[in-house]
């Protein structure tokens, strides 16, 4: 089983930790992570928001100040919250797990591509400016989603069939879309360009182990 990965404080620690842990707050209570940042950054700056579970009604706030968090439990701990339509708050201090104690579910993180030693892996740090990141984030939502359990979905190009979990090549979508005009640009040198893009959407969860092989994705793969 994995272990989660903020957990209760000890006694004593708890106004020294910037996280707390949010309940009756999140995706499935109709509450998108956005709100929720835009909530409790009136106590100061807000670093993540995160899932607490797989509920989507609990939630891990993070703020970069550990006072910005006791402030914030002191104000909406067992309160409702005004900006948060008027919910009643669940709130408590939360740690961020040693990474010794998580156990087998731990794995090693890399920040170089050498370091894993795949052949055709490539990493690139800031790929794209926060900037831009907003721009992609605000074209996404004109699009037109297709609605699956748990989740939603974009294509353009070319169909990914979820039934045969393959591209069905008979239903070309038309040319890629204007907003990655940018980034097909900056990938432009590599002898082989995407012909298709899928947006990928899963509220209140993280994505799930996958395999994504050649013969469905192609030689290039461009994560982003």
């Amino acid at each position: 089983m994995v272990m989660p990965r903020f957990v209760r404080p000890k006694e004593g620690d708890s106004e020294s930790s910037p996280n707390l842990y949010v309940a009756n707050c999140g995706p499935a209570v109709g509450l998108q992570f956005d709100t929720i940042v835009s909530a409790f950054s009136s106590f100061g700056e807000v670093k993540g928001v995160y899932a607490a579970d797989e509920s989507g009604a609990r939630v891990i706030v993070s703020f970069l100040e550990p006072a910005s968090a006791h402030s914030a439990f002191i104000a909406l701990n067992g309160r409702p919250c005004p900006h948060l339509g008027g919910r009643s708050l669940h709130i408590r201090h939360s740690i961020l797990q040693p990474p010794s104690s998580r156990g087998m579910a731990s794995v090693p993180v890399s920040l170089n591509a050498s370091d894993l030693n795949i052949p055709g892996l490539y990493f690139f740090h800031d790929f794209i400016s926060a900037v831009e990141e907003e721009q992609l984030l605000q074209a996404v939502d004109t699009g037109s989603w297709i609605s699956l359990s748990k989740r939603r979905v974009q294509h353009y190009g070319y169909k990914f069939c979820y039934d045969t979990r393959n591209v069905d090549t008979k239903q070309h979508l038309g040319a890629l879309p204007s907003f990655v005009s940018f980034i097909l640009e900056r990938i432009s040198l590599s002898p082989d360009i995407p012909e298709k893009l899928d947006l990928d959407q899963l509220t209140g969860l993280a994505v799930w182990s996958s395999e994504d092989t050649q013969q469905v994705h192609g030689l290039l793969k461009l994560p982003l």
